[in-house]
């Protein structure tokens, strides 16, 4: 039997008396581009941030490959929302991708040749080589979102989770992104995405879990993303995003 990239059971998150996630199961095969879907409030967010132990379930595990996240944290790359960071630290955009590597070098030593490469290479990748020196003050969204990316691949994980990564960029960013991603899976890498464009997660993902606190359905595109399952989990209100057949 092969292990899951990702397996969640029985997961129950609550902020004082209210639940945010409960009882959610998610198993995520190897090798595959899953999206994360629901209504605001659904616990998309959570739910990312209890598998990365930044939040403290209530009941319920979380597996990455077979172990717990903190003995595989560096087979995990982690993007977090753009609006979530201080985009006015000083530092240029190669530092910020170097900070990647930190995971495999440690935080004492300095990063070498292979570092420095791995980071240029990452930022051609997302074709943003041109703004190495530049300070990410001074970038735009879709360009911040490039780095977020170029920060994640040099890090060089089996589980890439990401949130929100189409958020606020331009189509052009958009398609880069979504070509990255498939890139990655096809070198076998597993990429899971909490997605809000209900019109492209068919185009974009071959796995979907929707979410409203509950998992109201898990598992191919085609088995899960039905009229039936969206009504479900937005209450009666899909039909309003309207939807787009993939390729």
């Amino acid at each position: 039997m092969t292990t899951a990239a990702l397996e969640v059971t029985d997961l129950t998150v609550a902020y004082g008396d209210k639940p945010v996630l409960w009882d959610v199961d998610v198993e995520v095969p190897v090798g595959t581009l899953t999206a994360i879907v629901g209504p605001n409030g659904a616990g998309k967010t959570t739910l990312l941030r209890s598998i990365l132990g930044l939040v403290k379930p209530a009941a319920g595990q979380a597996l990455v490959l077979g172990r717990p996240y903190r003995e595989q944290r560096r087979l995990v790359a982690y993007v977090p929302q753009r609006g979530s960071v201080d985009w006015d630290f000083p530092t240029d955009v190669r530092d910020v991708v170097l900070m990647g590597r930190y995971g495999r070098i440690g935080w004492v030593r300095r990063p070498g040749r292979r570092d420095r490469e791995a980071a240029d290479e990452a930022l051609r990748q997302l074709g943003i080589e041109h703004l190495a020196s530049r300070q990410i003050s001074q970038l735009s969204g879709g360009q911040q979102q490039r780095v977020f990316l170029a920060r994640a691949l040099v890090q060089e994980a089996e589980l890439y989770l990401m949130d929100e990564p189409f958020q606020g960029v331009d189509a052009t960013t958009e398609l880069a992104i979504v070509e990255l991603l498939r890139a990655l899976r096809e070198h076998g890498k597993t990429i899971v995405c909490v997605h809000h464009d209900l019109q492209t997660v068919a185009e974009y993902f071959d796995r979907v879990v929707l979410l409203n606190v509950r998992t109201v359905a898990a598992g191919t595109v085609e088995e899960v993303f039905t009229e039936e399952n969206l009504r479900l989990a937005y209450g009666g209100r899909s039909a309003a995003f309207g939807r787009r057949n993939g390729p």
